[in-house]
């Protein structure tokens, strides 16, 4: 009996052993598969941190000139940061709307996290301390600050403080209609009675001259009273480089305004009394007006066969205003009207990358949007493609008188005010001086 007995002992002995070896197999397996979950899980949890979402509206949608690059930079921003910042787009179909819906915003303190500051809403962001300054974020980024250039952050400081960064730099003449003027038989006026005297020949030769409108900010028709103001000698041009004029009863205005009451009674299609820029752009691009002051966004038009008939392109000049004058300014660009740091910092990268070289480079290439930096250049086949917006620069290179124009120097009432008064100066309900004296007491609104 002893040696079952022994045996039995023995057995046991082996199995306690192997369980024992089990057990501490299997703590140490569970131990590591828990570490290994645990850091897997943090690990994902990192990876998988949702993006910031910021919101961002735009009019450049549709069939809006900068419709094509603003999908293009977007698209390239998702492929890069989508994972950190997701940019909540919301299309708004006008210029003119989004001015409102953002002048709405400001007031109820609900901005989208970033703004276009154009038309007089940077003035609204600044004066309600509703904007974030970009010094510190253009501090640490040198290559970005380059990309911008000392005069483009210069344009949109106040006061030290940087708050808004230009997408682009304008560079306007105007467009005419070569066909035209050769049946006409001009060429483009250097002096401003000499472009009336071809508005004459024009209209003489069975042609409208002109493509404005008052409507929106009067747009087109305001670029020719800059260039009369701009042009008109020391005291004109030192008005059109002036942030915020006080008052607008000047001999140099007056003069303008008189030009322009002549070019709106005699000289326009019969739509421009009230029209906005599609209009005046269409009156143009289907050969029912001989000029058009306008930039170089428009260039990719007259090659558009769904805006331009087939061969426009070929027929289009480009000139100085008389005086040799041409605008050179700089996009307001983007504002930051966030609150949290997060959408802060998320709104600033988005920004930064529109605004970047490669941002540059595809508004240029898309857009016909002549970027802030010198080193963005167009490629040689934008240029064969485009020769007019080659001799577009050439022009502002070459003119000898700069200055902007009204919407970047007035306050935002007095760019809600020109559609008001245009078309009681057109029906002689009001003389040029008291449209004058009328954006005077506009002005002071403000004070």
């Amino acid at each position: 009996m002893k040696k079952p007995v022994a045996l039995l002992l023995a057995s046991l002995m082996v199995a306690s052993l192997a369980a024992c070896g089990t057990n501490t197999a299997s703590e140490s397996t569970t131990s590591a598969a828990v570490s290994t979950s645990t850091q897997t899980s943090a690990q994902t949890g990192a990876e998988a941190k949702s993006p910031v979402t910021i919101k961002y509206p735009t009019y450049r949608v549709g069939t809006h000139y900068s419709a094509a690059f603003e999908k293009e930079q977007i698209a390239k921003f998702n492929e890069k940061f989508g994972n950190e910042v997701k940019v909540q787009v919301e299309e708004i179909p006008s210029d003119t709307a989004y001015n409102d819906k953002m002048k709405i915003l400001a007031a109820s303190g609900d901005l989208p996290d970033v703004v276009m500051g154009k038309n007089g809403i940077n003035e609204i962001l600044i004066k309600g301390n509703l904007a974030t300054p970009f010094n510190e974020y253009l501090d640490k980024d040198s290559e970005w600050k380059a990309d911008i250039g000392d005069e483009a952050i210069a344009a949109n400081t106040r006061d030290g403080k940087v708050w808004s960064i230009s997408d682009q730099k304008q560079v306007i003449g105007y467009f005419y209609n070569k066909e035209m003027f050769e049946k006409a038989g001009i060429k483009p006026a250097e002096t401003w009675d000499e472009f009336l005297a071809n508005c004459d020949k024009l209209k003489s030769a069975g042609f409208t001259p002109l493509a404005l409108m008052t409507g929106e900010n009067a747009w087109t028709t305001n670029l020719m009273l800059s260039s009369i103001v701009g042009t008109s000698g020391e005291a004109g041009n030192k008005f059109m480089n002036t942030l915020h004029p006080a008052s607008f009863e000047t001999p140099e205005m007056i003069e303008g305004l008189k030009k322009i009451q002549i070019m709106l009674k005699k000289y326009t299609t019969k739509d421009a009394i009230g029209a906005v820029y599609a209009n005046a752009a269409n009156n143009f691009e289907q050969g029912k007006a001989a000029i058009i002051a306008n930039g170089p966004w428009m260039i990719g038009d007259f090659s558009d066969k769904s805006k331009s008939p087939e061969g426009f392109d070929k027929k289009v000049g480009v000139a100085a205003y008389p005086g040799s004058g041409a605008f050179l300014s700089y996009e307001v660009g983007y504002m930051i009207g966030s609150d949290a740091q997060d959408k802060k910092d998320a709104a600033a990268k988005f920004i930064k990358y529109k605004t970047s070289a490669e941002g540059q480079s595809i508004a240029l290439e898309l857009g016909n949007v002549l970027p802030v930096s010198d080193k963005v250049q167009p490629s040689e086949e934008f240029k064969q493609k485009y020769p007019v917006f080659v001799e577009t620069i050439d022009v502002g290179n070459s003119a000898k008188v700069k200055y902007q124009y009204f919407d970047t120097i007035v306050f935002p009432n007095v760019t809600d005010t020109w559609k008001n008064l245009y078309p009681e100066l057109a029906f002689d309900k009001l003389t040029a001086e008291q449209f004058a004296k009328k954006l005077t007491e506009v002005a002071a609104k403000n004070k």
